[in-house]
Parts: C-alpha cells; structure tokens; sequence
C-alpha cells in the first residue's frame, strides 16, 4: 500500500520554505501552508514568534525570507504539525493508503496539495475513464468503484495518465494551452473551474518541475 513517509520528503522539496509573492492568492506561506485558506493552522502562531525574534515583519521582503526559512526549519514542534496537516488534509481525505501504487497515490496527493483534493479525484476518474473504465463516475467522489479500478488498472499507464492531465492543467491555467470548445479537457477544466490567466505563467516552470519530480 502507498505510504505517506515515503511522499512527505518530495513534498517539501516541492513547497520549499517560508515565501510570501505578490499577487499569489494564499498570502503568507509556510512549507506550501496558505495562511489566507488556512488561517487557524496551529503553526501560524509559531512562525510568528520566530518573526517577532528575528525583527522582521509582514509583508517579508524577499531578502529575509532565507533567514526566516533557517530559523523556522529548525523547530520541530512546527515541522510536526506541517506534517500532520499535509497527511490529514490531503493524504487522509484522499484515502490514498488504500492505493496499490505508490506513484499513483503520490500523483494524486500532489495535485491535491497544490490544486484541491476534489479536482485531484476528478483528475483521477477522468483518466481511468480515458484509460477505458468507463463504468466509472466522474464526481470527485472516492467510491468503491472508482478505488477498485484505480488498483487494477495498470500503475504505470493510469500514472502516465495523470502526468500528463496534471502537465495540461497546469499550461491551461498559465494562459500556455488554448483549448477548442469541443475539446474534452475542456470541459473537464470548466467542470473544475479552472480559468485560464496568464499572470500565473510566473508559476508554470515550478508546477511543471513537481509533476516531473515525481514522474522520474
């Protein structure tokens, strides 16, 4: 079964330190925590008593978010409830314990964590549905048909699969992929209510390089 220790490690690669970018709807982040869509995050406190010590204050410039970074890496009380919060929002609430695959699951958990878990189960079932399990729903629900056939349809293509819807999400929502009407991924997108927008082309390098991180 797929392990969440053996995912954790990729993902802070992925999400990095302490980082808070102009025009970047989350606000404020820790290790890819939003403070704007998790306010109530017991770590907030934290990171705000390690500003506090170091005399820095919100909005951090740039130039200080490193010091900060070193400084809040080295609290471990802050490093356990980054993790809880990654294995109980995202990990937990996709079942993803219950996958056969390892890189499924981490493809899964991923696009949860940057992009929702209900667009990653949607993602999901429209991958199998593209891999011909056409039984399965497409409702962003994880049910016992759609684990079943996720744990038999073959790992490495249901896997190339998800790269592949991931990489296409991510140039739609940079503006980078211009879809026809009547193409599906296009009214998968919409069904996702995924708007197209070119100021998010600053991120696309970055959402590309964690698909890939975890496609190697």
């Amino acid at each position: 079964m797929a392990s969440f220790d053996i995912f954790y490690p990729h993902l802070l690669r992925a999400e990095g330190g302490y980082c808070h970018f102009p025009g970047d709807g989350g606000g404020e982040t820790w290790r890819g925590i939003t403070r704007v869509y998790h306010p109530d995050w017991p770590g907030w406190p934290l990171v705000d008593v390690a500003k506090r010590r170091l005399g820095v204050v919100s909005p951090v410039p740039a130039s200080q978010w490193p010091v900060l970074t070193s400084g809040l890496a080295a609290n471990v009380r802050l490093a356990g409830q980054a993790q809880a919060f990654y294995k109980e929002v995202y990990w937990d609430a996709l079942r993803l314990a219950e996958f056969n695959s390892q890189a499924v699951a981490e493809q899964l958990a991923d696009h949860g964590v940057n992009a929702g878990v209900a667009r990653a189960l949607r993602l999901l079932q429209y991958a199998l549905r593209h891999l011909g399990y056409l039984a399965v729903a497409e409702d962003g629900v994880l049910g016992p048909r759609t684990l079943h056939t996720a744990n038999a349809a073959p790992a490495p293509a249901l896997r190339q699969a998800l790269v592949q819807l991931r990489q296409q999400y991510y140039r739609f929502r940079a503006g980078a992929l211009v879809l026809p009407a009547q193409d599906p991924l296009h009214d998968l997108f919409a069904r996702l209510r995924v708007r197209s927008d070119a100021r998010q082309a600053k991120f696309l390098a970055g959402w590309l390089a964690r698909v890939e991180a975890l496609s190697t």
